[in-house]
Order: C-alpha cells, then structure tokens, then sequence
C-alpha cells in the first residue's frame, strides 16, 4: 500500500470536511458575510498617526446590496453601497479619507446591517516632539536604504525582486 497516496487523500478529505462544517451550519456564506475596516496610510508621512495628517479607511463586506457607514467615534464619514473590490477576499468595499483634528484614541467602525467592526486608533500630536522623532526615523531610515547600507532587509528597506 502506498502511504503517500494514502496520506494525500486523508488530507484532502480532511480539508473538505473541514470546509464543508461551515457551510452546512450557516456561519459562511456569499451574501452576508462579516464586514471589515481597514485603517491604513495616505499620502502624509504620519498618516493615520498623526493630526492634520490623512488618513484612507476602507471597509470590506461581503454584501453588494446593503448600505455601509463608516464612523469615527460614532460619528459617520460616510454611507453608501459598495463598490467592486477587486484582488481581495471580500467582493465589495467603501472608502473613505479621514484627517484627526485632535490627538488621543479614537475609534473606526464600519457597519453593514447587522455586521460590524471597531477598531482604535492612536493619534498623536502633529507637532509634538514624538511627531518630530518618527519623522526623523523615517528620514534616517530612507538615508540609510538609499545608501545600500540597508540592503539586507535591516531598518526596514523594501528590495526589488531580483527576478
């Protein structure tokens, strides 16, 4: 007897049954599933970190049909129905830009029908002194990529392929 072949197909079977419990009770499906946020960069250094600094927030669902709401500290940026969101799990997604006016926690949620997320985040001071470190961080960091000294993944420098 084979082994190889034997294993490959327990594992297989595994994988199916373990995708099938899901679906069989309900908590999967195409048209409702969860709704997602997420919090990430825009065209300022310190976006999303910082005051006065830019921030993109994205939601993604699962339903085409329903309208979303994005909100910072329970107040909406936006609602509207999802747009095609190509190259991600989820079909649909809303976006929205945010600028912080005031320093602290404050917190992003999406909403669509019953499904929702909350996510906190903290911004700083635009002009505080903790602005003006990261600021430098990312200026030495830039240097010290552009000077090839950071070539080996170290300080956080992006490589190209090689191929």
């Amino acid at each position: 007897m084979n082994t190889t072949n034997t294993s490959r197909y327990a594992a297989i079977g595994t994988a199916l049954m373990a995708a099938a419990i899901p679906l069989s009770t309900g908590t999967a499906t195409a048209a409702s599933g969860t709704a997602n946020i997420w919090v990430g960069g825009g065209p300022d250094l310190l976006a999303c970190q910082a005051t006065a600094q830019t921030c993109a927030l994205t939601a993604y669902v699962y339903d085409m049909s329903t309208a979303v709401t994005i909100s910072v500290d329970g107040k909406a940026l936006i609602t509207g129905l999802p747009v095609a969101s190509s190259g991600t799990v989820e079909p649909g997604k809303l976006a929205a830009v945010w600028t912080p006016q005031t320093a602290g926690q404050h917190v992003v949620s999406v909403q669509q029908g019953s499904q929702g997320q909350s996510v906190t985040v903290q911004i700083i001071d635009n002009n505080s002194p903790e602005a003006y470190v990261k600021r430098l961080e990312s200026y030495v960091s830039q240097l010290i990529c552009k000077s090839g000294s950071g070539n080996s993944g170290s300080f956080g420098c992006m490589q190209a392929d090689p191929l």
